[in-house]
């Protein structure tokens, strides 16, 4: 596994991120480092994650898919490496690209093969997937699955506050809430 405490292993791991969930990365990045847009990024991560699940969004072995996935590596490990302070290396966004890219292709074929060979759901894999873009991600930021969470529903609060202030929706529960 890649090595996160390093500029490069950090940046090549949201990268790598960017490949599973093209938005989760930038997500990852912006709300690590408080960035204006983090919430904006959850929202669409969240997002991508549901759409995929439904089949909305087209399956990520087509090449078209590898476009916004690529992209997004790109730009989360340029990003990633200038927040860290390190040199403006071109290369780097490069690498994320590729790293990105890599990850968008085999992701889908590995998940095809072990639908056919084993029979394990395709939607299972999915949450899978899901589960390993979250670990990876919270690993390279320094995030807690509680802070990812907290995160998320801090945004998902932000955007009812946005577009319906006036009304009566029920507030998601922190787990700090719950009783068992």
């Amino acid at each position: 596994m890649m090595e996160t405490t390093t500029p490069f292993g950090r940046a090549m791991t949201l990268a790598a991120v960017s490949g599973l969930r093209a938005t989760m990365g930038p997500a990852f990045l912006e709300t690590s480092r408080r960035g204006p847009n983090a919430g904006n990024w959850i929202l669409g991560a969240l997002g991508e994650m549901a759409l995929a699940k439904v089949g909305v969004l087209p399956r990520g072995y087509r090449p078209v898919m590898l476009i916004p996935h690529t992209l997004a590596g790109a730009w989360v490990a340029r990003e990633s490496m200038r927040k860290d302070g390190a040199d403006d290396d071109p290369s780097v966004p490069i690498a994320g690209a590729i790293v990105a890219a890599g990850v968008a292709s085999v992701a889908p074929i590995a998940r095809i093969a072990l639908t056919r060979g084993l029979g394990v759901s395709g939607t299972l894999l999915g949450l899978a997937e899901d589960y390993l873009a979250l670990k990876l991600g919270g690993d390279a930021t320094g995030m807690t699955f509680g802070q990812i969470g907290e995160a998320a529903r801090d945004a998902i609060e932000d955007l009812r506050d946005q577009v319906a202030p006036n009304l009566e929706i029920p507030a998601i529960p922190s787990p700090s809430h719950s009783h068992v």
